[in-house]
């Protein structure tokens, strides 16, 4: 892969390889090792609030291991856990200013369970653990900000003969954390606030599946959250169409 910046030209590549190991009919090994880079956008580049014309291209060493397991009542278990090294990962620092940090290491676990025991119902709910660590020479943070440590999520959906599908998700976040920049030195770590989402949404196909009609509803209990410190985000939001 290759990038131009101003009539100069960066050049990295990218692979993936994985493999997977049938134990037994029900049971299979999997593991996945990955080089991926990333250049910088545009924005990230030359944006009015914190562009920086001298990063470098982000590179990352990815390795997964997991084992998947088919459990009685259709039920399919998967675990997996990861490690993620990043070189001169883009993020702006805490005074707005896109950066290459120095060494960045990502590692944890996800766990999913779907279910298909009923015809066209099909259930999954997942829960990922997250520890993400700025190992950058002379950092002052350690866990990184706005990466929560856990997530779990709860979907179900039912397909009716008739073309309607019927769908609903939970989702929870939490143990997050962001640092308070304004002139202090030390950087004062604080605690996001945790929250949950209930989402829905129905939709009909109709014309022979030539089109959609659906209608939804986006945090259902009007959650007052933010995903970062001084944002706000939707409240309760309806929505519909045709697609």
């Amino acid at each position: 892969l290759q990038a131009r910046d101003g009539g100069q030209d960066e050049a990295d590549f990218s692979y993936l390889v994985g493999a997977h190991y049938d134990i037994t009919a029900g049971t299979r090994l999997k593991a996945a090792h990955s080089r991926k880079i990333r250049f910088a956008s545009i924005k990230q580049l030359y944006a009015a609030d914190g562009g920086n014309q001298a990063l470098k291209a982000e590179r990352t060493l990815h390795y997964e291991l997991g084992v998947e397991q088919q459990l009685p009542g259709a039920t399919l278990l998967s675990l997996t856990g990861f490690v993620s090294d990043a070189k001169d990962f883009i993020e702006k620092d805490v005074n707005g200013l896109n950066t290459n940090f120095e060494d960045y290491r990502f590692q944890g676990f996800d766990v999913v369970a779907e279910n298909r025991a009923i015809e066209n119902l099909l259930v999954r709910a997942a829960y990922s653990c997250l520890d993400s660590e700025d190992r950058s020479t002379g950092s002052q943070v350690d866990e990184l900000q706005y990466r929560p440590r856990d997530k779990f999520t709860l979907e179900g959906r039912y397909a009716f003969p008739f073309g309607l599908s019927a769908q609903a998700s939970l989702l929870y976040v939490g143990h997050q954390f962001f640092y308070d920049a304004d002139g202090v030195d030390p950087l004062q770590k604080q605690r996001l606030g945790d929250y949950t989402l209930v989402n829905a949404k129905l939709t009909q196909t109709l014309l022979e599946q030539a089109l959609d009609l659906y209608v939804g509803v986006d945090n259902i209990f009007d959650e007052n959250y933010e995903t970062s410190y001084g944002f706000p985000q939707a409240g309760r939001t309806v929505y519909g169409g045709l697609a």
